[in-house]
């Protein structure tokens, strides 16, 4: 394998790793859900405007600067406000694999979820089904919740393939300085319409650890992300969507102390899988980009 497959694979198993535990920390933390995601995103604004301030990266147009903005409240503000509403309406493992359809769905934007590309994007889905088996249920009442993860992952999925789309040219760095304030304002907004009456844990060390989680989970991963999207298709880096789940229930499970049964072990590796043959898929084996949002993701010339 080539140097450069071989640091794509790794950034994307960081990626994985920083959401996955990101997932597990913040599940800890006894903070109303939204005003902690409005602070996190409030800090990777500083930070961020800090770097680009530093760096003086080609700043893009204006055209570019409103996608970003835009997607700022399609991909970071509006999916996270949606799943922190259906999560008290939709059975954990259902949430999962909700989210696990990420990737399909940004193949079906595209018009490319058939071929070689329909068996891994259905085995990721079905994996993360395995994995989450211990807390899935179904029932009538998770409709509106059901609902509302689909949507989020609609969000992301569109939002994704607008970036690579529009925004190729753009620095990474430069595209997250620029959804972050958007974000954190929409989020912070709906934490004050939502959650004015919760307490907030204001003692340093929930302090330090949002800002340990807004320096990995934000500052570091995205322009990590956006410059993995300049390389990859968005239904393969949206499925690290994945590997999220299966870091996150890794580690909760050393946290606890428990061995996980035969059904985790193989949606793990039909997890594993799928990515693999995912990741070996060309596009020239799949459908020709005739696309449902007329996105071609190829760079432009």
């Amino acid at each position: 394998m080539q140097n450069s497959g071989i640091r794509r694979i790794a950034v994307f198993a960081l990626l994985a790793f920083i959401w996955g535990s990101e997932w597990v920390t913040s599940r800890a933390i006894d903070a109303p859900p939204l005003s902690a995601l409005a602070f996190r995103y409030a800090i990777a604004t500083v930070v961020l405007a800090f770097i680009v301030g530093i760096r003086r990266p080609s700043l893009p147009d204006l055209r570019q600067i409103s996608v970003a903005a835009v997607s700022g409240i399609t991909l970071l503000a509006l999916p996270s406000i949606l799943l922190v509403w259906a999560t008290s309406r939709v059975s954990p493992g259902l949430l999962v694999v909700l989210l696990a359809m990420t990737p399909l769905i940004a193949a079906l934007l595209e018009g490319r979820a058939s071929g070689t590309l329909l068996t891994p994007l259905i085995g990721g889905i079905a994996g993360t089904a395995l994995i989450a088996s211990h807390a899935l249920s179904f029932s009538a009442m998770q409709w509106a919740g059901v609902v509302a993860v689909v949507i989020s992952a609609v969000f992301v999925a569109a939002s994704i393939l607008t970036i690579k789309r529009r925004l190729f040219e753009t620095p990474a760095t430069v595209i997250a300085a620029i959804q972050f304030p958007v974000a954190a304002l929409a989020v912070g907004l709906a934490s004050l319409a939502f959650e004015h009456h919760a307490n907030v844990d204001v003692s340093r060390e929930a302090i330090q650890v949002e800002a340990g989680l807004a320096f990995l989970g934000n500052v570091l991963a995205y322009p990590l992300y956006y410059s993995l999207l300049k390389r990859l298709e968005s239904f393969q880096l949206t499925a690290s969507q994945w590997l999220i789940t299966v870091i996150g229930l890794a580690e909760g499970l050393v946290i606890v102390r428990a061995v996980p049964n035969w059904r985790i072990i193989t949606g793990v590796a039909i997890v594993i899988a799928s990515l693999w043959i995912l990741f070996r898929s060309r596009p020239a084996e799949d459908t020709p980009h005739s696309t449902l949002l007329n996105l071609r993701v190829t760079p432009p010339n």
